[in-house]
């Protein structure tokens, strides 16, 4: 099926992916074609500080998962941890009772339990997946999703670079101190330091680390390329709570892709990166070679992360996880600039939904349309109707919106119209307004949130409902019951 024909309408094929549920199993024996991913606990020492760093890994030991478009999504997902879990498989088209939100599409997948997965791959790009129980995001539950293409006409060198903030803290003392340690008037985490440069408006966590491959910049990863070769580097941000700054240096590129979708190429050598967004880089290595560090800054720190390419032979420099100067804030300039390779059809909008941001620091509950998850209504659209969202943020904090189980197109930035890219995860700056345009095709109940994790944890979530959909599974108040858990 051609991707861009399902996804501007063909509602026909919905069954066959709708058809198919996540189903509970004992872990036991492998279904044939399924390919077994388990998340098991672990730690990290970075920089000679030890925090946990948990695994979604294959039988091999790699992280993820990788796939091809045509194919089908088959995984049987065991659970070894003491506590439990659900995945969310971040920004694909599935079947609703697939998506992984505990209490919304499914219940939570217990210790020792296997869940099996199985819908189509109608899409290609880069993806990623990630724990959406409590706070174990927080720890490192994330691993790339990568879908390819064989029919790309231009095959590159494949480089993943996965962006994580790194902490030692345990996320729930972190959520507890936001939202009680008064500081200056503000609530601060409690490991936030005075003089750092650190606005409360650009970030609301200070962390140990930040890692490119679950590494630090003083033990990098070193990714070997060959002279004259061009490469794709697949950018996630996996991180809890940091925005970054993704820098190539003297090495130029091209932004080819954002959360998965083509867009038309931009180039540059400075690129903005939110939480949960990815960005596709096309580059070209030098004839001659050399070593060309791929860097990301989080957004209102000096802190910085990294990999390198370096062709045979070739010295890697001694690289600092500490920038010369603080970074500033994302713009959002570039949400302006990009265009949608294949944009969304021209239709009329049947329905405009409104989704304001709110809350604060001081109070530290956050809110969308002023309710507070799980204490929500949902919001409604019907099957087959062009919808159109409007966020609009009345913070002082940049908010990274994602829409779950969708691909929307950018419509206007700032207030000034533009065709702008598809993707599933939009930043709205502070006091900024962001439209974004989806065909309803996909009949659920499916999140839409800011990926901040703790703003997440502390009310920024919503749901939106096809009207006559039921799931036996939506029971948001039931999360309640694992608040103190999280």
């Amino acid at each position: 099926m051609e991707r861009r024909a399902f996804l501007t309408g063909s509602v026909g094929a919905l069954g066959t992916i709708a058809a198919s549920s996540a189903r509970a199993q004992p872990a036991a024996s492998l279904p044939a074609g399924f390919v077994r991913l388990r998340v098991v606990p672990g730690e990290l020492t970075v920089d000679g500080k030890v925090g946990k760093a948990y695994r979604i890994e294959r039988e091999d030991g790699r992280l993820g998962w990788v796939g091809r478009r045509g194919g089908r999504f088959q995984v049987a997902l065991d659970n070894g941890l003491a506590d439990p879990l659900s995945i969310h498989w971040h920004g694909l088209i599935l079947p609703d009772g697939q998506d992984g939100v505990p209490y919304v599409t499914q219940p939570p997948i217990k210790p020792g339990e296997r869940r099996l997965y199985d819908f189509p791959l109608v899409q290609a790009g880069t993806y990623w997946m990630h724990s959406h129980f409590g706070l174990q995001e927080q720890i490192m539950v994330t691993a790339p999703l990568i879908i390819v293409d064989e029919r790309s006409p231009h095959p590159m060198r494949d480089v993943v670079m996965m962006l994580n903030d790194f902490t030692t803290r345990d996320p729930a003392a972190i959520l507890e101190s936001l939202q009680t340690m008064p500081m200056g008037g503000m609530k601060m985490a409690g490991s936030m330091k005075k003089g750092m440069g650190n606005k409360p408006d650009l970030t609301d966590v200070t962390y140990d680390a930040f890692l490119a491959n679950r590494r630090s910049l003083t033990d990098p990863d070193v990714v070997r390329v060959n002279e004259g070769e061009s490469a794709r580097l697949r950018v996630i941000n996996m991180s809890s709570s940091s925005n970054y700054f993704v820098s190539t240096g003297p090495l130029g590129a091209q932004a080819i892709a954002v959360d998965g979708e083509d867009i038309v190429p931009l180039a540059g050598t400075r690129f903005e990166l939110g939480v949960a967004q990815r960005i596709d880089l096309r580059v070209q290595i030098p004839r001659g070679g050399g070593a060309y560090p791929i860097i990301a800054q989080a957004e209102g720190t000096d802190g910085q992360a990294g990999i390198v390419l370096a062709t045979a032979g070739t010295t890697v420099p001694t690289l600092s996880p500490k920038a010369p100067r603080v970074a500033g804030a994302l713009t959002n300039q570039q949400e302006a600039r990009l265009r949608a390779l294949h944009p969304l059809a021209r239709r009329p909008i049947d329905r405009r939904l409104r989704v304001t941001l709110g809350g604060d620091m001081r109070t530290y509950v956050w809110n969308l349309n002023g309710q507070v998850w799980p204490k929500i209504t949902p919001l409604e659209v019907k099957q087959g109707e062009r919808v159109e969202i409007t966020f609009e943020n009345q913070t002082p904090m940049t908010h990274p919106m994602h829409l779950h189980g969708h691909v929307f197109q950018v419509t206007a930035v700032g207030g000034a119209p533009v065709s702008g890219a598809r993707r599933d995860t939009v930043l709205v700056s502070p006091k900024q307004t962001v439209k974004v345009e989806f065909d309803a095709l996909y009949p659920g109940y499916w999140m839409i949130h800011c990926h901040l994790l703790y703003h997440q944890a502390a009310g920024m979530m919503t749901v939106m409902h096809y009207q006559g959909f039921e799931n036996r599974s939506y029971d948001p108040l039931a999360s309640l019951a694992e608040f103190p858990r999280r």
